[in-house]
């Protein structure tokens, strides 16, 4: 099957450079509310559009408004599940600060390269925790799809980058390291191919920044 990943649309912690993770979360702004109506158009022109039949949702306000367009488009509701939540901040949550922005950009980093064992201060939740329920979920999604299928979620910047650094990348000659280190700008896509037992292969990162056997094409905006 084909899954396309979706980042939110931008919201005012994401100009603040906050670590907003807690529920419900900011809303879009008004440019996250241009992208995300823009989304349905861009999908349609990468060919994408016609060919879904199911939706995902992470439950967080961002993503629930980034995902409304796609759902008018297709007729789809949107399954929400609380797995495709960010990587939560803990302590840390809507810090700004450079100390904070650090340890939480180095935490997440090291779980993107297989150090899955660090934990942000306060978090319930470690690496193994976090790509343990983001798979979950993909894994629900791959038994609920047919052979040949497409399915699209919508999800946040960080654990988007964690769980395909991890589960998807390698198998299509992707570095980790370089995923870490590129997210995607909002209501930018992905996809990945493959299934809950077979596994999964990355084909395109962030619409273009990389592609499989094809290598990369440059830098993208950072954000949760």
């Amino acid at each position: 099957m084909k899954l396309i990943l979706v980042r939110h649309g931008r919201t005012i912690a994401n100009v603040m450079g906050a670590l907003d993770t807690a529920f419900p979360g900011n809303p879009l702004d008004e440019v996250g509310l241009a992208q995300a109506a823009s989304l349905p158009d861009r999908l349609r022109e990468a060919g994408y559009l016609e060919d879904i039949e199911s939706v995902w949702v992470s439950p967080i306000l961002r993503a629930r408004q980034t995902i409304a367009p796609v759902e008018q488009a297709t007729g789809l509701s949107a399954s929400i599940c609380s797995g495709l939540r960010e990587v939560l901040a803990g302590d840390l949550e809507m810090s700004t600060d450079a100390a904070s922005i650090a340890c939480y950009t180095d935490t997440t980093r090291a779980w993107m390269i297989g150090r899955l064992h660090a934990r942000l201060p306060g978090s319930p939740e470690d690496g193994a925790d976090t790509l343990r329920r983001f798979s979950a979920v993909v894994d629900q999604i791959s038994r609920a799809s047919s052979a040949g299928s497409t399915a699209l979620l919508v999800a946040h910047g960080t654990v988007l980058r964690v769980w395909t650094a991890l589960a998807a990348a390698s198998r299509a000659g992707a570095d980790p390291a370089w995923i870490a280190d590129h997210p995607m700008s909002n209501t930018s896509f992905s996809v990945v191919t493959g299934d809950h037992e077979r596994g999964w292969c990355l084909e395109d990162w962030a619409q273009g920044a990389w592609t499989r056997g094809g290598g990369r094409s440059g830098a993208v905006e950072a954000g949760v």
